[in-house]
């Protein structure tokens, strides 16, 4: 017996079915990573403005991604490819009207860019001790005057 559907009822099914294998797909390639270009470029190690929520070590807020634990790259990664995420369903743009999500994946390339480079043995210079301010020059103000 022939199949009795309508030709656009079968284009929407293979719609459907070929929507459902590219999530799949997506949800297991892995995540990007920032390569070492991108790290060592201008804007290649910002500053963490805040702290996942599940960390429990000490704060990094304020340093930049290259003085933190690797733990806490893969976390903040997670977080912005999270907030990407959100950033997307909403489409929410910056103030020139650029979409927001692609700045949050990026971030989150880097981090765990960062982070791989930790695995494999790089060590920072700029943040000897965890538990002192980062910035502080003991004259109670960082570089930037604040």
């Amino acid at each position: 017996m022939a199949d009795e559907r309508k030709p656009l009822d079968v284009l929407i099914d293979i719609s459907d079915s070929l929507r459902d294998i590219l999530a799949l797909i997506k949800a297991h390639l892995p995540k990007p990573v920032a390569p070492a270009r991108d790290l060592d470029s201008k804007f290649g190690d910002p500053e963490v403005k805040f702290m996942p929520r599940d960390w429990t070590g000490v704060s990094y807020k304020g340093s930049h991604m290259s003085e933190c634990p690797a733990e806490l790259l893969d976390m903040l990664a997670e977080t912005f490819d999270y907030f990407a995420d959100q950033s997307e369903a909403q489409n929410e743009l910056t103030g020139s009207g650029k979409p927001v999500a692609p700045y949050r994946r990026r971030d989150a390339a880097r981090a765990r860019g960062w982070a791989k480079r930790k695995r494999e043995g790089w060590v920072s210079v700029g943040r000897p001790d965890a538990q002192e301010a980062p910035g502080d020059d003991g004259f109670g103000a960082d570089a930037s005057g604040f």
